[in-house]
């Protein structure tokens, strides 16, 4: 709800000031702003394995070997 919430009032601050094109720019600029933050400082430090850099210490592998020695 926050990023609703600051995207709506950019896109009105930036419609007041420069008209349609500027609420355009404001409102996007605002919402890929909210999504870095949220996605770089609010997610935590566990992985979920979305991005690849999770580890897979042990197991089968894809092809139903054995991974340990």
């Amino acid at each position: 709800m926050f990023a609703l919430t600051a995207v709506k009032k950019a896109a009105t601050y930036g419609y007041k000031k420069y008209g349609i094109p500027g609420a355009i720019v404001t409102g996007l600029g605002t919402l890929l702003g909210v999504r870095f933050i949220k996605g770089k400082f609010l997610s935590g430090s566990g992985g979920n394995g979305a991005d690849g850099t999770d580890v897979d210490t042990g197991g089968e592998s894809s092809d139903g070997s054995s991974t340990a020695d």
